[in-house]
């Protein structure tokens, strides 16, 4: 008997092949999907792009091997407007986007979590490498506070959770995380092989998937037609150092490019995209002890109360349940509505002392967790005050919380 009907998204990739694999083993009918996001027929020669022709040969490949049907959704007009057009709009205003934490909440957890409920499907499942856990370890719905608790991934050198922070109660009853629990150098590749899959060694993708060899600049002037024109470079007090060609391609803590001689290491502490300069600083410029985060969201749908005196919070912060890293129980009709909850994230303040509560957080992807106060504020924007400075804590990318392995919710920089 099945245990529920799961759409995979499928990106040709190892991952998401033994994501599918592993479910299909646990009793799942499943059926693969992936997602076109951008027009290919003209990539340059050796330039890759996400969705290649190539990319969506693989996953076809894999369903094939797992004996399972495929699909290929186009996407491409959402996610030039939902992923592409606020990159290009952040560079431009002098903030530095992360285009996958708009596509997990846009497009992989809404609109094709959204086909996966109109196909009749239980779950959508990813290759991410993040857990999701029901509280009580039951399918009936928690009695007091949320439902599911999103959790960092077991191989901390691939947890991919940092981008996941938008998801919701109501997406995550329908999500399923099959490699949360697994070390991808020795146990995903080991399993793509059994399985008998031609991506078991297939390399990893990096970089922004839509922006050819990196180069986010030449990208984003073909998109809109217009050349960064050139400006100066100044010092902290205003000198004019030499000339750049283009602020669009600077970011906070950048020191490689700059184009300027020196007798000592600088780097971008400043891009001013209306006066079209860019600062350089020594690294000291570049520290800082708090930051306010935008767009914030709880995963719980609101902010944990923190007793005083006690170091401890309810709310998102509550009892373990068991390990749903499989997925948890599909509640029939409910939404998956990217901005469902918004409301309670609308109030996280009201919900939380002043003083706020005590977690870890990180202003990049690889950073390590730093010691933090977290503190709602009545606008639903989070302060965060760190016990060590940071470097480079830069606008326009992503704060997450968490505590331990439980990421708590996460914002915009800025």
């Amino acid at each position: 008997m099945s245990r529920g009907r799961v759409l995979v998204a499928m990106s040709g990739g190892v991952d998401s092949s033994v994501a599918a694999w592993l479910l299909m083993q646990q009793g799942y009918e499943c059926v693969g999907a992936t997602m076109r996001l951008a027009a290919n027929e003209d990539d340059r020669p050796g330039e890759r792009t996400c969705c290649s022709v190539d990319d969506v040969a693989d996953a076809r490949e894999a369903c094939w091997t797992l004996g399972i049907r495929h699909h290929v959704f186009d996407y491409t007009c959402q996610f030039a407007r939902d992923v592409i057009q606020p990159f290009i709009a952040d560079y431009e205003a002098g903030r530095t986007p992360n285009p996958c934490v708009a596509c997990n909440r846009y497009l992989k957890f809404g609109a094709l979590l959204d086909r996966a409920r109109e196909l009749g499907c239980d779950y959508l499942a990813t290759g991410h490498y993040a857990r999701v856990e029901r509280m009580g370890g039951t399918d009936a719905p928690a009695a007091h506070g949320p439902a599911y608790r999103l959790l960092k991934g077991v191989d901390a050198a691939k947890d991919q959770s940092y981008f996941l922070y938008g998801l919701t109660q109501e997406r995550l009853a329908h999500v399923l995380f099959p490699l949360g629990g697994l070390i991808k150098s020795t146990q995903v590749r080991s399993i793509a092989e059994e399985a008998g899959l031609t991506v078991a060694h297939k390399k990893d993708s990096e970089g922004i998937c839509f922006v050819p060899q990196g180069d986010h600049l030449r990208f984003i002037e073909e998109q809109t037609g217009r050349i960064a024109p050139d400006g100066d470079i100044l010092d902290t007090e205003g000198n004019v150092l030499g000339r750049h060609h283009g602020a669009l391609r600077y970011t906070l803590g950048q020191r490689k490019g700059l184009g300027v001689a020196s007798d000592r290491p600088l780097y971008v502490c400043r891009v001013d995209t209306q006066a079209n300069t860019v600062t350089l600083g020594d690294n000291a410029d570049l520290m800082s002890t708090e930051l306010r985060a935008v767009n914030w969201n709880w995963i719980a749908g609101a902010a944990p109360i923190e007793h005083p005196g006690t170091g401890t919070a309810a709310g998102a912060g509550a009892a373990a349940g068991a390990d749903m890293n499989a997925g948890a129980s599909a509640a029939a009709g409910a939404s998956t509505n990217p901005d469902a909850g918004a409301t309670a994230n609308a109030s996280a303040g009201a919900d939380a002392t002043a003083a706020g509560f005590r977690a870890s957080a990180k202003v990049r992807y690889h950073q390590p967790d730093q010691p933090c106060q977290v503190i709602p504020q009545a606008d639903g924007s989070v302060r965060i005050i760190f016990d060590a400075p940071q470097r480079a804590v830069t606008p326009g990318q992503a704060v997450i919380v968490y505590r331990g392995d439980e990421l708590l919710g996460g914002g915009t920089i800025a």
